[in-house]
């Protein structure tokens, strides 16, 4: 059974984990929240979806002490549910953590083209009303291939730099994070709570927390890569640092949400060209200020672009090994042991992604959301399903009450699938959601890949198929 290097401890965990749920999105997203729930309202959106996604991560900490292999989800669906759950929610996390290569990408070269005005160069084409601009594309290119190169040259170099940069944002934020609470005022939030036009209070915060399956994915990277825990880092502990990360980025995005709101008068800001980063020029007047919110941001696009790039590939080398898709995902580079057939699939796949320029990011967020919701409640369900069929099964780490979590993790995450798709029918207004229309390709996609690969499971008996998902049982 081919089998990743194994060199990572608990800081690097962290970091993948904590880094890839923080981002750049926040910057991006904040005008929109506040246009639908106000700034108190988008706070307490992130706070329920924070202690929603930690109970998740409660479900991902039990299961995935049980199996720490790569694979994820799709190894907690196929230990609970069997094959055909294995790759359906596999592969839809494969959606989610590819479609975030494109996402940070494009991210990038706008933040960039905030910091440094006219580097986006002449107009090439417009999709959806946006303009594409020819330098951007070729940032966003750019960036897409440097993730593949560091992915390519092997994981421990690639959680080193994840590292630096997740603890640098974090020490960079509380910068500007106190500069709000000390020199803005609790004045500009008014109205705390809003109602979109055709919308209520209540409406409004369901609308964000529809997003948070999205804005918290970045935990679950931290399953896809335990195969490769250095020998002295404990499978309990690891449990627990899902959690952390969870609740850790729970506190950013609602202090986020917060002291945004108090710098400058919300409502003036929510049509602005990435509206933090306005508030604070409004507030304090201060260029530098604003280029240290941006440069936060910045570092979140690399933590999360990595961490992303990372755990994608490792999905798919799983999938892969479980002939679950083609075992030539399984091809393993012969010094730095990184999986390059899934490094490939997942950049051409970001490189594709870019050129939808600044209007993809609303779908693929959607969409990411929706698949994400989906992998949440397979491995809530998982821990309920497993201590029945497998009662004695060794747990390193055990809930207090797993089964009533179990059960409130996949009410959440359910509800929040629902939320999310019933969101894409909003925002399309009465058209056919641009989402769905991803959704339904990308499993025909799937389809393909699992029948191209049914040559690879004739003569695997169910027994090897197992050992080679759940790690050697």
């Amino acid at each position: 059974m081919p089998e990743l290097k194994k060199s990572l401890g608990g800081v690097q965990f962290f970091s993948i984990g904590f880094g890839g749920i923080v981002g750049v999105g926040w910057m991006v997203y904040m005008g929109l929240w506040y246009g639908q729930a106000g700034p108190m309202g988008t706070t307490v959106a992130f706070l329920v979806g924070g202690l929603l996604m930690a109970l998740v991560g409660l479900c991902y900490a039990e299961v995935g002490a049980m199996y720490p292999v790569a694979g994820g989800e799709a190894v907690y669906a196929y230990g609970a549910f069997g094959r055909a759950a294995s790759f359906v929610v596999g592969w839809a996390l494969v959606l989610m953590m590819t479609a975030v290569i494109p996402y940070v990408s494009i991210a990038l070269a706008w933040i960039l083209d905030v910091l440094i005005p006219g580097i986006a160069g002449p107009v090439l084409y417009s999709w959806r009303d946006q303009p594409i601009h020819a330098l951007s594309l070729i940032i966003a290119l750019a960036w897409t291939i440097w993730l593949g190169v560091l992915n390519h040259r092997g994981i421990r170099g690639a959680a080193k730099f994840q590292d630096w940069l997740t603890y640098g944002k974090i020490a960079i934020s509380l910068l500007f994070f106190g500069a709000a609470i000390f020199g803005g005022s609790t004045a500009n939030l008014q109205p705390m709570f809003h109602a979109a036009e055709g919308s209520s209070i209540w409406g409004g915060m369901v609308a964000v927390l529809a997003t948070t399956p999205w804005f918290f994915g970045g935990f679950n990277e931290i399953p896809q890569v335990l195969e490769e825990r250095a020998p002295d880092t404990s499978s309990r502990t690891l449990g627990l640092i899902v959690v952390a990360s969870v609740l850790a980025a729970a506190v950013y995005y609602a202090t986020a949400a917060l002291t945004t709101g108090m710098v400058a008068p919300w409502e003036q800001i929510v049509q602005a060209d990435l509206p933090v980063a306005a508030a604070f020029k409004a507030a304090f007047k201060s260029p530098f200020l604003t280029r240290v919110v941006l440069l936060a941001g910045l570092f979140g696009i690399v933590t999360v672009g990595n961490s992303a790039s990372l755990a994608a590939t490792r999905l798919l080398f799983a999938m892969g090994r479980a002939r679950l898709i083609s075992p030539a995902f399984t091809k393993l580079h012969p010094k730095f042991g990184s999986p390059t057939t899934a490094i490939l699939f997942v950049i051409l796949f970001g490189i594709g992604g870019n050129f939808l320029g600044k209007a993809g990011i609303a779908p693929i967020v959607n969409v990411g959301s929706t698949g994400g919701a989906l992998g949440y409640f397979f491995t809530s369900m998982a821990v309920w399903r497993l201590r029945r069929i497998e009662p004695n099964r060794e747990r390193p780490y055990r809930i207090p009450a797993g089964v009533v979590i179990s059960f409130l993790a996949s009410a959440g995450s359910l509800f929040l699938m629902i939320s999310s798709l019933h969101q894409h029918w909003v925002d399309a207004k009465g058209g056919f959601p641009l989402e769905w229309v991803v959704i339904v390709g990308w499993a025909v996609v799937g389809a393909i890949l699992w029948r191209s690969s049914a040559p690879a499971r004739v003569g695997l008996t169910d027994d090897a198929q197992r050992r080679l998902i759940l790690g050697g049982e």
